[in-house]
């Protein structure tokens, strides 16, 4: 049965997993049942030796599953957190880290006591300081909510600083990673008189970048230094969904807000303006409809029991079809499934894409 406890409603609407225990109680990496720090917080490399910070606490689980050549997000946080880092346009971005920043705030609120002596704030700098960093779209709106509670906070942001570029992390090998941002960050305030340092970020991977920028805080006499971040990266070698979720929690708001990458929240106009011609099913296992295009109709088949899907849009073809996502009128063609069908019948088509994402293809008309 699903604990309340577990979903949290971004800004009321959008539905994210938290993460559940078994975690490291240090940098909530996923543990064994009955372990309360993970490999990498109770057997440090021997160039970390220590965590400069005193605790992690994540929103979320964030992925991208690897299908062909394209990266998916594994969930609803991952799809936000890809909006923020990849997406052009600043609508994309503050969407998305208004998102973020009532998720962290909730979080935040959770482990009052953790943070309740939090003086200084403060996010891991880009090398350019020409370029803008894509955590402010979510401190910003943040610390708004902050200042409501009661808190304020001294916003170091500008006084954080990269003194060297590191490059890309990805490729590189753990201890590689350590060793290149090692004494890359500085803070340019003398001293910060023992008081406790939030440090916000989007995604927690290895640690190593909140390691060497909280060893610089330490430098200028930090207290407890804490992090907070929106998604903790956890590496899956299949489809992990199965893993992290009873199918009893895939509700179907949460799965067409998911397929839909978020365009049913956001183009909510867009999506309910499309005009479906005809929906009709076949042996319970082939759906098919024709749908109203400015100028052409399209066409879109669901074939249940070979798990494919076909569609000849262009936003389709050429944005959709390769990370397995609907575009606005395969997500309007399964808001009228629920009203015609049956809502648990279009949810359960939703669950079998879901939680067979690599098995599932879609293909162009």
């Amino acid at each position: 049965m699903t604990n309340l406890e577990d979903i949290y409603y971004l800004d009321g609407k959008i539905p994210i997993n938290l993460i559940r225990e078994p975690f490291c109680l240090k940098c909530m990496n996923q543990v064994e049942k009955g372990l309360t720090l993970c490999s990498s917080c109770s057997s440090l490399l021997d160039r970390v030796k220590e965590w400069y910070f005193n605790k992690v606490k994540a929103l979320g689980i964030h992925n991208a599953y690897l299908i062909g050549n394209y990266k998916v997000p594994i969930n609803i946080l991952s799809e936000l957190i890809s909006l923020l880092k990849f997406k052009k346009g600043e609508i994309f971005k503050k969407y998305a880290g208004k998102l973020l920043a009532d998720g962290l705030f909730h979080i935040f609120v959770q482990n009052i006591d953790l943070f309740k002596n939090t003086a200084y704030i403060t996010i891991p700098p880009k090398f350019s300081r020409g370029e803008k960093n894509q955590c402010l779209y979510i401190v910003n709106p943040f610390l708004k909510k902050l200042k409501k509670l009661g808190f304020k906070l001294v916003n170091i942001i500008e006084k954080t600083t990269k003194v060297k570029d590191t490059g890309k992390n990805k490729d590189k090998k753990l201890e590689e990673r350590f060793n290149d941002i090692k004494g890359t960050h500085q803070i340019e305030v003398k001293d910060l008189h023992g008081k406790n340092v939030l440090i916000v970020d989007d995604i927690f991977t290895v640690g190593s970048t909140v390691w060497d920028l909280s060893r610089a805080l330490k430098e200028v006499n930090a207290g407890e230094i804490n992090i907070l971040v929106a998604g903790r990266h956890i590496l899956f070698d299949k489809w992990p969904v199965p893993d992290l979720m009873s199918s009893k929690e895939l509700k179907f708001d949460y799965l067409i807000i998911y397929f839909s990458k978020l365009d049913i929240d956001r183009d909510y106009r867009k999506v309910r303006n499309v005009k479906l011609k005809t929906l009709r099913m076949g042996d319970h296992e082939t759906i098919v409809s024709v749908i109203a295009g400015s100028g052409q109709e399209y066409n879109l088949s669901i074939d249940l029991k070979n798990r494919i899907i076909k569609h000849d849009c262009l936003n389709y073809i050429n944005k959709r079809k390769k990370s397995k996502k609907f575009c606005k009128h395969i997500t309007k063609a399964f808001l009228d499934i629920k009203e015609e069908f049956r809502k648990q019948y279009a949810t359960n088509i939703l669950k079998s894409m879901y939680l067979h994402l690599d098995e599932w293809e879609f293909e162009s008309n």
